[in-house]
């Protein structure tokens, strides 16, 4: 169960169907006011976070913005895994991705700074605009190989 809903409090939910933000009933009736859709709760981390690994080489696909810490504590967890098996390099895919905050840019660049001690690569495997500026205005594009797609990835292993 999750500390939320052992702790209930007044929740904000956006309405994916329209768009408009109202507050969740304690009840339980959470339907959007305005079109009258029902609340449906965001994939859980487990489901948005995917590893493959591949001869030594780990990648990581994150699906839409880490929000909530659960979320970056799942990822860190299988990177530090990951490191621990000596990885060949370790590659983030980030899909349908709003926006770095603070946490997930500390986080990869914890991992590029471990790797990069043994020599190996880092890698940033997107297309996402808001993305590629999150990295830019930190100047990470300047020290993290980012890449537009997975066939440029490939090209770059061998």
């Amino acid at each position: 169960m999750r500390d939320e809903d052992k702790f209930p409090t007044v929740r904000f939910h956006k309405c994916r169907a329209c768009g408009h933000v109202y507050t969740g009933s304690l009840s339980g009736d959470n339907t959007c006011p305005s079109c009258h859709m029902p609340y449906v709760r965001d994939e859980p981390a487990a489901s948005r976070i995917t590893r493959q690994d591949v001869g030594g080489h780990v990648l990581f696909t994150v699906r839409g913005s880490l929000h909530k810490i659960q979320e970056l504590e799942d990822l860190r967890s299988q990177i530090d895994a990951a490191l621990l098996a000596d990885v060949l390099s370790i590659a983030f895919v980030f899909e349908a991705s709003s926006f770095l905050n603070s946490s997930t840019i500390n986080l990869l660049v914890k991992t590029m700074q471990t790797l990069s001690v043994h020599g190996r690569p880092t890698f940033i495997i997107t297309n996402e605009a808001e993305v590629l500026e999150s990295l830019q205005m930190m100047d990470l594009d300047r020290v993290m190989r980012i890449l537009p797609g997975l066939e440029q990835y490939k090209a770059a292993l061998v």
